[in-house]
């Protein structure tokens, strides 16, 4: 289980070149369980989708994995370089005004995005308008008590973004009739040295990384917190 880097919630800031490498590093070299995208390909392969759309999806895993079992899908990202190196095909797009047919998928996906929403609410609603009757939807972010063992050295740890596990099952709800909330809590990451954590802290764009990472004793484990939100159209 892992989570995507992020910056400020409530806005999106592409990461420069050396936050990427720092969060690649730590990503290949340090997580210690799957990454979320199999499981949720797996599970929306299985429900029988055929036309999934990847929102906010980056360069596309989840439309990889699901593309590779036949289904047809579409990235749909605001990042240009994203787009550029997504699984094809891809659109730039807003999660607020969603470049798709009103219901022209039967399942769509919104990964560690919605949280840079003002109001997540509206890109809900898209996501609404574009599933065809029946289609499913998965929603997926961190808690705000995500990375617990960072409390104290992420000045932003504990605080609410705009759509986190605590409210996300609310959110949804607000558009989605039938929500299924699966949570997640699990030791992610094994940071054996000072390296790790720098890249870690500087990955996830901590206020000051360098000299936390400089205070903090070797090895560190990071744990993951969040939820999938599951509905139906």
């Amino acid at each position: 289980m892992t989570t995507a880097p992020t910056s400020d919630f409530g806005k999106y800031v592409h990461p420069d070149a050396a936050r990427l490498a720092a969060w690649r590093r730590v990503y290949e070299r340090h997580l210690m369980v799957d990454d979320i995208s199999a499981a949720l390909a797996q599970r929306i392969v299985g429900q029988g989708a055929r036309r999934f759309a990847d929102l906010g999806g980056g360069r596309g895993p989840i439309a990889a994995l699901a593309a590779a079992a036949g289904v047809s899908t579409v990235v749909v990202d605001l990042d240009e370089t994203m787009v550029s190196e997504a699984h094809r095909p891809a659109v730039r797009g807003d999660l607020t005004a969603l470049p798709l047919a009103t219901g022209s998928v039967d399942a769509a996906a919104a990964v560690n995005c919605l949280y840079f929403l003002d109001d997540p609410v509206v890109g809900i609603r898209e996501a609404h308008r574009i599933l065809a009757s029946g289609g499913r939807f998965v929603a997926s972010t961190p808690s705000r008590w995500n990375d617990p063992e960072l409390e104290g050295i992420d000045p932003r740890w504990g605080e609410a973004s705009p759509f986190d596990s605590e409210d996300a099952p609310a959110l949804v709800g607000t558009v989605f009739a039938n929500v299924e909330v699966e949570v997640w809590d699990v030791v992610a990451y094994h940071l054996p040295d000072e390296q790790a954590i720098r890249d870690y802290l500087h990955g996830f764009n901590v206020p000051g990384w360098e000299a936390k990472a400089a205070s903090i004793r070797p090895p560190l484990q990071i744990t993951k917190r969040g939820a999938h939100v599951w509905s139906i159209r």
